[in-house]
C-alpha cells in the first residue's frame, strides 16, 4: 500500500469503513477492473459484513478473470457451506411423524446438493493447496458423506500423509 492509487490502498479503506462502502468499491473496480485480486477483497469485505451472497458474486467475477484461484474457491464454499449448518438444525428438530420424515428426506436431499455444488471448489483448492490439513479434511467428510468411496480413501491416505500417520 505504497500509494493513494494502489487497489491495496482502497482495499484498506474499504475495511475501514461501512458507511461508504459502495462508493469505494466502485473506485477500487475502476482502477484495474480485470485484476481478480480486487474482486476477491471486495468479496472478502462483503462476507466481513455478512453480504454472502454479494461476496459470492465477486468471487466468481475473480473466478471469471482467473479460473483456478484457489482461495475465491475456498471462500465460495465456506459461504456456501454455512448452510449446511442451518439444514442439519432443521433435520435436528423433526420428530418421528411421517410428514417429518418427509421433510427429512427433503432436507437429506437438499444437503446432498449443497454438498455436490461445494465438491467443485473444493476439488479446484485442493489441487492448489494440496497440504492444507483442513482443506483435505473438509473434502474427504463431504466425499464420505456423499458415497464417494474411492474419493474418500484418496483424501484420508493424504490427510494421513499429511499428519504424519
Amino acid at each position: 500500500c505504497q500509494s493513494n492509487l494502489s487497489p491495496c490502498y482502497y482495499y484498506h479503506r474499504l475495511q475501514n469503513t461501512t458507511k461508504h462502502q459502495d462508493k469505494l468499491m466502485n473506485e477500487i473496480v475502476k482502477t484495474d477492473p480485470n485484476n481478480p485480486e480486487l474482486y476477491y477483497n471486495l468479496g472478502v469485505g462483503a462476507a466481513k459484513l455478512g453480504e454472502n451472497e454479494k461476496a459470492i458474486n465477486y468471487y466468481n467475477k475473480a473466478l471469471e478473470l482467473k479460473p483456478d484461484y484457489g482461495y475465491a474457491h475456498i471462500n465460495i464454499a465456506a459461504i456456501m457451506l454455512q448452510e449446511e449448518g442451518k439444514i442439519v438444525e432443521e433435520m435436528n428438530s423433526l420428530g418421528n411423524s411421517a410428514a417429518d420424515n418427509r421433510k427429512y428426506d427433503e432436507l437429506k436431499e437438499k444437503r446432498k446438493k449443497l454438498y455436490q455444488d461445494v465438491v467443485p471448489h473444493l476439488e479446484t483448492a485442493v489441487k492448489q493447496y494440496d497440504t492444507n490439513v483442513e482443506l483435505v479434511r473438509t473434502l474427504m467428510n463431504i466425499y464420505s458423506q456423499l458415497g464417494e468411496d474411492a474419493k474418500f480413501e484418496e483424501m484420508k491416505a493424504k490427510l494421513e500423509t499429511l499428519e504424519g500417520k
